[in-house]
C-alpha cells in the first residue's frame, strides 16, 4: 500500500493506492480521501503491463476523473433543483459547467490532477 498526500488550501487530500492480482489479471486500486473521509474508489485492471510514468499514476488519474464527474453531476442536479428546471435549453448546460469550473472543489481537483501528473506529493 502507498499513500500520497497533498494539502490544497484548507483541505488534506490523500490518494491511497494498492495492488491486487489474480491468476488471469492484475491491477491497481486507488481511494481518494478528503480530510480523512473517503470519497471515491477506482480500480484499474491490467492483463499484461501498464505504460504509466510511475506506479499507480493511471489509476490515480481515473479516480480523480471519477470524483470530478460525480461533483459536476451533483452541481448540475442541485442547479436544476434550485431553479426548478427539468431540461436545459440549448447552451444552458455549458454555462452551468462553466460555473462549476469556478468552484473551489473543481479548482482543487484540477490542482490534484496536475500534482499527479507532475508527481508533486508530500
Amino acid at each position: 500500500m502507498e499513500i500520497r498526500t497533498l494539502k490544497i488550501g484548507k483541505r488534506n487530500w490523500q490518494l491511497v493506492n494498492e495492488s491486487w492480482s489474480t491468476s488471469r489479471a492484475w491491477g491497481h486500486k486507488t481511494n481518494i480521501l478528503k480530510n480523512g473521509v473517503e470519497y471515491v474508489e477506482h480500480k484499474c485492471r491490467y492483463y499484461n503491463r501498464t505504460w504509466e510514468s510511475y506506479t499507480y499514476q493511471n489509476c490515480m488519474f481515473g479516480a480523480i476523473r471519477t470524483l470530478r464527474e460525480q461533483e459536476e453531476n451533483r452541481f448540475i442536479e442541485n442547479y436544476k433543483y434550485n431553479n426548478n428546471i427539468d431540461r436545459f435549453k440549448k447552451g444552458q448546460k455549458d454555462l452551468v459547467i462553466a460555473e462549476f469550473n469556478k468552484t473551489e472543489i473543481a479548482k482543487d481537483l484540477d490542482k490534484l490532477y496536475k500534482a499527479v501528473e507532475l508527481r508533486e506529493f508530500n
